[in-house]
């Protein structure tokens, strides 16, 4: 169930958007899985401990700030819902993914399995990475 904040958010963003119609928009499309990663290997079928991950909290205030400087008005958040995967988190009650429908072992975001959830590779602390979600989105909005 999302959060009244994220609720809030998503309502913020939408009346941003269509309040900003007098001057022209430009939108950053940031992955945030790559966005962070500072980790090159790039091994095929590598796992998330291979291959690396970036998380919420690479998106600094100061990347946020070079965005902007380089023109841009918006940044869409992309691959941020929960998608299958070959990441076991079981541990944190995520059931596991059928092997038969994740492409590659990260998976692609645009396959999604939960559209209430963001994917846990993304957070530092899974149990909390619809918070981790959320400061991300309140400390710049």
């Amino acid at each position: 169930m999302l959060s009244e904040v994220f609720k809030q958010t998503i309502q913020s963003i939408t009346f941003v958007t269509m309040a900003s119609t007098s001057h022209k928009l430009t939108i950053y499309q940031l992955l945030p899985r790559l966005f962070g990663n500072t980790n090159t290997t790039n091994k095929f079928y590598g796992s998330i401990e291979e291959n690396g991950c970036g998380k919420f909290n690479d998106i600094t205030p100061q990347a946020l700030t070079e965005i902007k400087a380089m023109g841009f008005t918006h940044v869409w958040y992309t691959g941020i819902i929960e998608h299958a995967t070959m990441t076991d988190y079981a541990a944190h009650g995520i059931k596991p993914d059928d092997p038969d429908v994740v492409k590659g072992r990260a998976g692609s975001p645009y396959a999604i399995k939960d559209y209430y959830d963001v994917d846990p590779d993304l957070a530092v602390d899974v149990p909390n990475r619809m918070q981790e979600f959320e400061a991300l989105i309140i400390a710049h909005p």
